[in-house]
């Protein structure tokens, strides 16, 4: 027997690369006063990393002004189009950066002029408790709840509305906030976006109500597969949204909405952009904070005509009989006539359904 050695009972390494950064590899230029007040600037978390972004799209390409989308800037910096927007708003009204939008792009540019940085936000009026959250509906307002002995009692059928005493609303946020975090694995410690959505009325003296707001949370946690992490509350609870979010959710509790076979994206571009060159899509900003990708999601979690689910060759039937529907040979050269407006759930159903009784004329077909 040969001698054993001790490196013979060693699992082999995998030889791990490492990244070094260099300046062989490129740099930015940036004045050293910005360099020296940047630290200085007293901004939220997201707000810093979009102002870093803004610095590497302009200095970093030697550019005194870049023109970028909000999609582009969220992938930088890994974040929601909703922040990078609201974080941009931020910096130019505290004159750190400069924006102007030039049709459906934003130029941004770092100010030069730091003397006119504002490097701490003025402080507003103190913040409500939650048991002191109104919800302004038109010129009225819903004040706070009325009190009542039994929070559960108060959530009857005919009406939702919560008569609870104000630390009624933050418990039934906090149980809402526990669902969601038991979903979604998560460990958020705000309740503050399900407080919104609690106290926010649906219609005259009715507000949304709990279980209401578990079946949106379950929905998007569940359907809202195609981003890499799972939704944030406030993405959920964004109440110009949420009456669209609803009937969706409930369409899919009552199983209407769930095509067993996964919406293949990437076929799907790939059909649109043979049958329609002039119009394609790029692949690569083909992503999951485009709105038409949630719209592409829907129309394949649809059904046809005959009410089977829809299947790859079908939709290259669909964009066949759209090409040649009256739409795309009068208005064909129009730039707004894309596949994300037939994709919108306002323009898809007319859309498809003109294309197919337009084929069934052509063909002779009257019913």
């Amino acid at each position: 027997m040969g001698v054993v050695k001790f490196s013979d009972y060693q699992p082999q390494r995998e030889v791990v690369e490492r990244k070094v950064a260099s300046l062989d590899d490129g740099y930015m230029r940036v004045a050293t006063n910005i360099g020296k007040l940047k630290p200085k600037l007293k901004l939220a978390g997201r707000e810093h990393q979009v102002l870093d972004a803004v610095i590497y799209c302009t200095f970093g390409w030697n550019k005194s002004e870049d023109k970028v989308t909000n999609t582009y800037l969220a992938e930088v910096t890994d974040l929601d189009d909703s922040d990078v927007a609201a974080a941009l708003n931020v910096l130019a009204e505290r004159k750190i950066i400069n924006l102007r939008k030039v049709g459906g792009f934003k130029l941004v540019s770092v100010n030069v002029s730091i003397d006119k940085w504002v490097l701490k936000k003025t402080p507003k009026k103190p913040p409500k408790k939650l048991g002191e959250i109104t919800q302004k509906v038109g010129r009225k307002k819903v004040s706070s709840w009325a009190k009542s002995p039994d929070t559960k009692d108060s959530l009857t059928k005919d009406n939702k509305t919560p008569l609870n005493p104000p630390e009624g609303i933050e418990a039934l946020a906090l149980d809402c906030l526990d669902y969601y975090n038991g979903l979604a694995g998560a460990r958020c410690s705000s309740p503050e976006a399900f407080v919104k959505a609690l106290s926010t009325v649906k219609a005259k003296g009715v507000c949304y109500s709990v279980d209401e707001l578990k079946l949106v949370i379950k929905w998007a946690v569940t359907c809202w597969d195609a981003r890499k992490t799972p939704p944030k509350p406030n993405n959920i609870c964004r109440m110009t949204r949420f009456d669209g979010y609803l009937s969706d959710a409930l369409g899919w509790a009552d199983g209407q909405g769930s095509n067993p076979a996964a919406c293949p994206h990437a076929e799907i571009i790939a059909l649109w952009n043979e049958k329609f060159p002039v119009k394609a899509v790029s692949p690569h900003e083909w992503n999951r904070r485009r709105p038409a990708h949630r719209d592409l999601e829907a129309v394949w979690n649809g059904k046809t005509s005959q009410g089977n689910w829809r299947e790859l060759k079908h939709m290259g039937m669909a964009f066949d009989l759209i090409g040649k529907s009256s739409l795309f040979t009068t208005k064909g050269d129009q730039p707004w006539l894309t596949l994300d407006w037939i994709l919108n759930p306002k323009n898809w159903g007319s859309v498809y359904e003109q294309a197919i009784n337009e084929h069934k004329q052509r063909k002779g077909v009257t019913a």
